[in-house]
C-alpha cells in the first residue's frame, strides 16, 4: 500500500499560498496582502517566462504597414525615394566630375542595387559610398553593372575589407570587378573550413594579392589563401616571409642565409640548401613559410608543470641570432615557435575514427578550434539531447562530435551575398529583408518612367519659377530705386532743419514722383518676368510631353536632258554634271532665280508634282 498522500485542489492552493507567503517574508518583501489563488499565481509568474511574441508581431505588422503604405504614397515631398534618388545621383555625378548626362545611369544603379544591399545589412549611405569608392579605385567614372556593385559590397561586408581596397588590389592582378566577389567567397569559405578567422585571412589575401604578380603560387590565389590561413593560425607576419623571399631571389643572399643557419645549428633541410631556398622563394612562398615555421619549433619545449610551451632557457641566445639572420625580431620568432609547437601538440592528441584516418584537413580544423587546458587540447561541443555546450578533450570526441564540428564550419555559402546575409542575426535578417522590400517598392516607383518624367518636369518648373521670377534682380537694380526714394527724404529733412519750406516741398514732390515712376517700372518688369516664366514653363512641358521633331530635309530628284555637239556631250558623265551644277548654282543670279521659282505659286507641289495653285 502506498504511503503517498493525495491532495485536493483546495489543499494545493493553500500550500502554494503558504509557500509563496513564506518566501516573501524571508526575502523582506511581505506586505501582508492576501496572495492570489493558484490560477493567478501561474498567470503572474509563469507567464513572465514566456517569449514576448506579441512584441515581435507588433513590430512586424508596423514594418509591413510601412511597406504597404509605400505602394500608395503619391507624394513628391522631401522624404520620398524620388528626392533621395536625385540627391544621391547628383552627389555621385559631382564626385566623378561628370555631367548631368550620366544622372540617369547613376539613378538606375542606385535604385537597382540598394534593395539587395539593404537586405544584407548595408545601409543606404554606405551603399552610395561603395559605388564612389569603386569608381575611385578604378581611376575613372567607369560604368559598373548592378551585379559587380552588389558582389563587391557583399564581399566587403562579409570579409571586413574596404570595398575600394578590394577593387583596387584585385585590379592590380588583372581580376575583373565582376569576379572579385566570387574570389573572395572562395577565400572566406576556405578560411571557415580551416577553422580560422575569415576576417584575418581575407585581410591577408587582400593586402598581399599583388604578390601574385611577382611570385608563383601553386593554384594562384588558392595558394595565397592557404599561406594566409597558416599565417593566421600561427600568428605569422606574411610581410616578413615575403621580405625573406625577396632576399632569396639573390644567389649571394641565399648562400649567406644558408651558411648562417648552418653555423647556428639549425636543422631545417629546406633553408640549409641555397638552391632549394631560392626555388621556394620564387615558385612556392607557402612552402617557404612552412619551412620557417618548422625551423622555429626547435626552440620550444613543453613544461609539464605549467602545462604550456616555453622557449628553452639554453636556446634563447641562439633564437636571437637566428631571428637576426632571418630579418625578424626575437619576439616574432619566439611567438611563432610557441604557437607552432602548440598546434602540433593539438594535432597529436586528436584521434579520428577509422573512417576518417589520414584526413589532415579535419584534424587541422579541430586543432584550430581547440584550446589548451592543463596541457590538453579541448573544444566546445553541443550535446544534441540536452542542448548544453560541453567542453571536451579532443581525444574523447565521438564520431558524431567530429561530424558536428565539421558541419558547423564547413557549411559553405553558395554566393558572397549569402555569406554576408548569414552574418546577420535572425532578427536582423527579418528586419533588413522587410526594409529591402520597402526600398525596392520605393525605388521601383521612383524609376518608373512616367513618375520620373513627372518629377523631372515638376522640378524643371520649380527651377523656371525660381530663375524667371528672380531674373534681373541685382545689387544695382535694388540700390538705384532705393536711392531715388530715400534721397528726397534726406533732402526734406535737411530743408526742414534749415527752415527751408520751399526746399522741403520740392523734396516731397520728388519723392512722390520717384515713387510713382518706380511703381510703374516695377509693374513692367514684373509682368515681363511673369510672361517669360510662363513661356519657360510651357516650353518645359512641351519638351517633356510634346517634343517637336526637327524638320527633315527634302530630297528633290531632277531629270536633265543635255543636248549639244555629239563630239562634246558623248564624254559627259554624272561626275561632270555634278560639278557643273555645283558651280552653276553657286552664282548669285542662279540663287535668286532658284529661290524665286521655289517660293512662287507656280512652284511644283511636294505631294503631286504639279504647280501650287493660288
Amino acid at each position: 500500500m502506498s504511503d503517498e498522500k493525495t491532495y485536493s485542489k483546495e489543499e494545493i492552493d493553500k500550500l502554494v499560498k503558504e509557500a509563496y507567503k513564506k518566501g516573501r517574508k524571508e526575502s523582506g518583501d511581505d506586505d501582508g496582502d492576501e496572495k492570489p489563488d493558484l490560477l493567478n499565481f501561474e498567470k503572474d509568474y509563469v507567464k513572465s517566462w514566456q517569449i514576448g511574441l506579441k512584441d515581435i508581431k507588433d513590430i512586424t505588422q508596423e514594418t509591413m504597414k510601412a511597406v504597404a503604405d509605400s505602394f500608395v504614397d503619391q507624394s513628391l515631398g522631401e522624404n520620398t525615394f524620388i528626392k533621395l534618388l536625385d540627391q544621391q545621383a547628383t552627389e555621385l555625378s559631382a564626385q566623378f566630375g561628370v555631367g548631368k548626362g550620366r544622372m540617369e545611369e547613376f539613378r538606375q544603379s542606385i535604385a537597382d542595387v540598394s534593395p539587395a544591399l539593404i537586405r544584407m545589412g548595408i545601409d543606404q549611405e554606405t551603399a552610395i559610398k561603395n559605388i564612389g569608392k569603386m569608381g575611385e579605385a578604378l581611376g575613372s567614372a567607369a560604368s559598373l553593372g548592378s551585379e559587380a556593385i552588389i558582389e563587391l559590397s557583399a564581399a566587403s561586408k562579409a570579409t571586413g575589407q574596404d570595398v575600394g581596397v578590394l577593387t583596387g588590389k584585385f585590379r592590380e592582378v588583372g581580376i575583373s570587378v565582376y569576379d572579385v566577389g566570387e574570389k573572395m567567397l572562395e577565400v572566406a569559405n576556405s578560411a571557415r573550413a580551416a577553422g580560422v578567422s575569415v576576417g584575418a585571412v581575407s585581410s591577408a589575401v587582400a593586402t598581399n594579392i599583388g604578390k601574385l604578380n611577382v611570385y608563383n603560387f601553386e593554384g594562384g590565389i588558392n595558394g595565397l589563401t592557404k599561406m594566409s590561413i597558416q599565417a593566421s593560425r600561427l600568428g605569422v607576419d606574411m610581410g616578413k616571409v615575403f621580405k625573406i623571399a625577396d632576399d632569396l631571389f639573390s644567389p649571394e643572399k641565399a648562400i649567406e642565409l644558408s651558411a648562417s643557419l648552418q653555423r647556428l645549428g639549425v636543422t631545417s633541410s629546406g633553408l640549409l640548401d641555397p638552391l632549394r631556398a631560392m626555388d621556394m622563394a620564387q615558385n612556392d612562398p607557402e612552402a617557404l613559410q612552412k619551412e620557417i615555421v618548422n625551423m622555429s619549433k626547435e626552440f620550444t619545449k613543453f613544461n609539464e608543470q605549467t602545462g604550456k610551451f616555453e622557449i628553452m632557457p639554453g636556446s634563447k641566445r641562439r633564437l636571437r641570432e637566428v631571428a637576426e639572420a632571418m630579418g625578424m625580431t626575437a619576439e616574432e620568432l619566439a611567438g611563432m615557435s610557441i604557437k607552432a609547437s602548440e598546434f602540433d601538440k593539438k594535432m597529436s592528441q586528436i584521434k579520428l575514427p577509422s573512417f576518417a584516418e589520414g584526413n589532415e584537413e579535419t584534424k587541422e580544423l579541430i586543432a584550430s578550434m581547440a584550446q589548451m587546458k592543463d596541457g590538453v587540447a579541448t573544444v566546445n561541443v553541443k550535446d544534441e539531447k540536452t542542448g548544453e555546450v560541453l567542453l571536451k578533450q579532443v581525444d574523447q570526441l565521438t564520431p558524431e562530435d567530429i561530424e558536428k564540428l565539421k558541419e558547423s564550419q564547413t557549411t559553405q555559402a553558395q554566393t558572397v551575398e549569402e555569406l554576408a546575409y548569414d552574418q546577420l542575426t535572425e532578427l536582423q535578417q527579418i528586419n533588413y529583408s522587410i526594409s529591402g522590400t520597402k526600398a525596392a517598392v520605393g525605388f521601383g516607383k521612383a524609376t518608373s518612367e512616367p513618375i520620373e518624367k513627372l518629377f523631372t518636369t515638376m522640378m524643371g518648373i520649380n527651377k523656371d519659377v525660381a530663375v524667371g521670377m528672380n531674373r534681373g534682380v541685382t545689387t544695382k537694380s535694388i540700390r538705384e530705386p532705393l536711392t531715388q526714394l530715400t534721397q528726397p527724404i534726406e533732402d526734406a529733412i535737411t530743408s526742414l532743419l534749415k527752415e527751408d519750406k520751399e526746399g522741403a516741398n520740392l523734396a516731397l514732390t520728388n519723392f512722390l514722383t520717384n515713387a510713382a515712376k518706380i511703381e510703374e517700372e516695377s509693374k513692367v518688369k514684373i509682368q515681363a518676368s511673369f510672361d517669360a516664366t510662363l513661356k519657360s514653363i510651357q516650353d518645359t512641358f512641351n519638351k517633356a510631353y510634346n517634343p517637336q521633331k526637327p524638320a527633315e530635309g527634302q530630297v528633290i530628284t531632277v531629270n536633265w536632258n543635255i543636248s549639244g555637239d555629239p563630239n562634246i556631250t558623248k564624254n559627259v558623265d554624272q561626275e561632270t554634271v555634278n560639278k557643273m551644277m555645283i558651280k552653276g548654282s553657286d552664282t548669285p543670279e542662279v540663287k535668286v532665280n532658284l529661290n524665286s521659282n521655289l517660293n512662287s505659286k507656280n512652284a511644283p507641289s511636294a505631294m503631286t508634282g504639279g504647280k501650287n495653285q493660288p
